[in-house]
């Protein structure tokens, strides 16, 4: 939950970082974060459908993930060529890592109430 936040933060600090240093602490402190996302992949995926499917699973995830890393570059290259500036696009990047880490803070909360209903 938490890498999903600061990748969203990470994207959206992009546009600020006005000297070089900046942007390399920027992208190490991204691919630190998305790494640690990309590491808990496949244990959620083995343990919600198994050791026997958890191979399709991990390869339906990154089919989805490849979704909006296809779709994404040519919208900022028509953000830009409108808005004469990325950083609309990096702030819009931002977003929904930045809701994704939001629902995902419920998850615990929502399993918690089913339990007890449960009872």
């Amino acid at each position: 939950v938490a890498s999903f936040f600061f990748i969203g933060l990470m994207s959206m600090m992009i546009p600020l970082c006005h000297v070089f240093g900046g942007l390399i602490a920027v992208c190490l402190f991204m691919g630190l974060f998305d790494g640690c996302f990309i590491c808990i992949m496949a244990p959620i995926a083995f343990e919600l459908v198994g050791a026997q499917n958890v191979s399709q699973a991990i390869g339906f995830l990154l089919g989805f993930m490849s979704i909006p890393m296809t779709v994404g570059p040519p919208i900022a290259g028509l953000l830009r060529d409108h808005l004469g500036t990325y950083d609309v696009a990096f702030y819009l990047a931002g977003v929904p890592p930045l809701i994704g880490g939001a629902i995902l803070c419920f998850i615990p909360w929502v399993h918690e109430r089913q339990k007890l209903k449960e009872r």
